[in-house]
């Protein structure tokens, strides 16, 4: 028998401040009991930082980060769902971390300019993090993106 569900939900839709400066949040109510992932964004890079796309965030330092941050949270989820909770990871549409179905691709590095980048179908690189770790203890997630 199914309890409640546990939402693990991107850290930006509970808490903008985290988010890229100037770029507004999505609308978003959360239901039910929620658990903040962390934003491996933030913590590597800043509050101060630049817009980052995909292929920047696709090395081996953040995705060792990401996986440090999603251990305890996948414990977590480990653990609800032994109970028999539903867990559903709540991503953000876009996203080069937490996009569950569109991240950003396109920037190429060098100097800083107003390069033209692209939304393209697939998981930002923290949400892949996740994704991999999750189906290693094989723990049964819905997926859903906001914004």
């Amino acid at each position: 028998m199914t309890r409640d569900s546990i939402h693990l939900i991107a850290h930006c839709l509970l808490n903008p401040h985290t988010r890229l400066k100037g770029l507004q949040p999505p609308a978003f109510e959360p239901e039910g009991a929620v658990v903040q992932l962390p934003c491996p964004e933030a913590l590597l890079l800043g509050l101060d930082r630049w817009a980052v796309t995909f292929e920047q965030l696709d090395h081996p330092i953040f995705r060792r980060l990401a996986q440090e941050l999603i251990r305890p949270v996948a414990d977590l989820a480990e653990m609800f769902s032994d109970n028999g909770h539903r867990v559903v990871v709540v991503g953000v549409a876009k996203s080069p971390s937490c996009g569950i179905f569109t991240t950003t691709f396109g920037f190429e590095g060098g100097l800083p300019r107003t390069a033209e980048h692209r939304h393209v179908a697939g998981p930002g690189v923290f949400m892949e993090e996740l994704a991999q770790e999750l189906a290693e203890r094989r723990i049964e997630v819905e997926w859903m993106e906001v914004g």
